[in-house]
């Protein structure tokens, strides 16, 4: 599951009925910078690449518009991200575009900025739980072969549209506060959390799993199986109790109580 609250909204507003992939929330963790470029990958090529003031959301909307259209949904998407300062956006993204001949990007922030500079990626992360590799797009072979590909096409799908009109719509400069990493919660913090998101923990555990005011992870039938903990953005996880570090997260506590329950049935064999 997404660490981040607003990108596991944008992630349901796309209905892909698929789970992310974990490979993202290192990929975001990893993110210093909001304002930048993102490529999204589908199988070996790069498909689409777009720019945006806050890369924690925008990605996602992106990648909703596009794997719809793609009919073979076994085919692996990849998402990569290359933060930047603001006014340097159109000319990376510009580049980038002219030089990979992505078939999704029908047009082009600025054509005299095209050969400028390229967008130096950070990562790239897998896009679904379920896939079984990222697929290749930003293997350096195959982004190769995409920029000779489009060295050799005299009509590339971005000269569809050809320069954005200035006068279009564009994407509004957000007021964006720094971006942390996810931290734990800890001290008067995590216990106002366990009051506020927990059952009580002297009270009838009427939940196949519970997670209680005291911290504790408990099954109906009365077994303490970890405890639960949350970071500054609510984001709760679960720590085993035979673990020191947390076994997973999910963006809310109903989504964690599933996870921990689907753990712990497979652990034992037996249904909760």
């Amino acid at each position: 599951m997404l660490n981040n609250h607003k990108q596991f909204l944008a992630w349901r507003r796309q209905v892909f009925v698929r789970n992310p992939h974990r490979d993202l929330n290192a990929l975001y963790t990893g993110l210093k910078q909001r304002s930048g470029v993102y490529l999204i990958g589908c199988a070996e090529e790069i498909v689409y690449i777009g720019q945006s003031w806050d890369l924690t959301e925008r990605p996602i909307d992106s990648l909703g518009r596009f794997y719809h259209r793609v009919s073979d949904v076994s085919l692996p998407w990849s998402l990569a991200l290359a933060p930047c300062p603001p006014d340097e956006m159109h000319e990376r993204e510009s580049t980038a575009i002219r030089s990979f001949a992505p078939k999704f990007n029908t047009s082009i922030p600025s054509i005299p900025a095209s050969e400028g500079r390229m967008p130096e990626i950070i990562g790239y992360a897998a896009v679904f739980q379920d896939q079984l590799s990222a697929g290749g797009a930003f293997d350096e072979k195959n982004l190769r072969r995409q920029m000779e590909r489009a060295a050799e096409n005299p009509s590339p799908p971005w000269r569809q549209g050809k320069q954005r009109r200035k006068t279009g719509k564009r994407e509004p400069r957000p007021e964006l506060q720094p971006l942390d990493p996810p931290t734990q919660l800890t001290g008067d913090s995590l216990r106002e959390a366990w009051q506020r998101y927990g059952v009580p923990s002297d009270g009838a555990l009427i939940y196949p799993i519970n997670l209680c005011d005291d911290g504790s992870v408990v099954t109906r039938d009365g077994e303490i199986i970890g405890t639960w903990s949350m970071d500054q953005y609510e984001a709760p996880s679960f720590t085993p109790d035979d673990a020191i570090i947390p076994l997973f997260e999910a963006p809310l506590v109903g989504l964690l109580c599933m996870r921990i329950r689907e753990w712990h049935e497979s652990k034992t064999g037996e249904k909760l």
